[in-house]
């Protein structure tokens, strides 16, 4: 009896001091993506995101947040005049699966029976590992997956091939409030740093057309050069296809609702 006393007493003290410690949630928003194809954001690429969360809050400011979330991103050289003429688009879904912490400016979700704020701003850090594809779009609607041709001569020169799992960094802000104790309803941006510029599948230097098709074929050559789609002269093979000295970003922003584990305070029977 003893015993059972003791359970009981600190489920009840749990209970009251850490009531509504955790949250199950869900991300709704848009990704879109900067990088050698969208040297500035084109809010026309912006492609719908959605993403499961779980959260933990370690004290009324710190929260560890734990999420796996699906985005897509695209770009085309057609949104920039100057890049035009070298006609590359691509798109990419991505599947991601990150950690981050979020700091509260102000008390907020750590005992839903104590005092505390009901809306706050928030900023949030992470790490995440996520999978991408960069395709090209046919005119028939399917989709040439563009690492398989190695449009930068990786197949010609023998080059090792880009990863299509990477890590990057979350760097994000945002503003949530309660609703009813129980809901939790934000808002917030969330910018990736990613460690690699083939995001876009666009890096480096052009190898000469030629050389590809002699290799690999015509359709090769054709969608490493891709403005000779537009029945352009090729570009002379060492120029500048991309800038590798600039990694790509993503990020998603949008509207989060989660669901407090909120029960009723024992000591007011509630």
């Amino acid at each position: 009896m003893t015993l059972l006393s003791l359970l009981l007493s600190f489920d009840a003290y749990a209970q009251r001091y850490r009531n509504g410690v955790t949250e199950l949630g869900l991300f709704v928003g848009a990704s879109n993506y900067s990088g050698d194809i969208a040297p500035e954001i084109v809010w026309a690429e912006s492609h719908p995101a959605i993403g499961l969360m779980y959260k933990y809050h370690h004290s009324k400011f710190f929260s560890s947040r734990y999420q796996f979330t699906y985005a897509s991103i695209s770009g085309s050289d057609q949104n920039f005049s100057a890049n035009a003429y070298r006609n590359i688009s691509f798109e990419s879904n991505i599947y991601e699966l990150g950690y981050n912490l979020e700091f509260n400016f102000k008390p907020f979700g750590i005992n839903a029976n104590q005092h505390e704020e009901n809306k706050t701003t928030f900023v949030f850090a992470g790490f995440n590992m996520f999978m991408f594809n960069p395709v090209h779009r046919l005119s028939s609607g399917d989709k040439l997956e563009l690492r398989d041709i190695g449009t930068e001569g990786q197949k010609v020169n023998d080059k090792r091939q880009y990863s299509l799992i990477q890590p990057s960094l979350t760097l994000g802000l945002g503003y949530k409030f309660n609703v009813k104790r129980r809901t939790v309803i934000g808002l917030e941006i969330g910018f990736r740093k990613t460690f690699t510029d083939y995001l876009d599948d666009t890096k480096g230097q052009y190898v000469d057309y030629n050389t590809i098709v002699a290799k690999q074929g015509v359709g090769a050559g054709d969608y490493s050069h891709t403005e000779t789609l537009n029945n352009k002269k090729p570009i002379t093979g060492g120029s500048m296809r991309g800038d590798p000295a600039l990694k790509d970003w993503y990020f998603m922003v949008g509207l989060t609702i989660s669901f407090r584990n909120v029960v009723g305070d024992p000591c007011s029977g509630l």
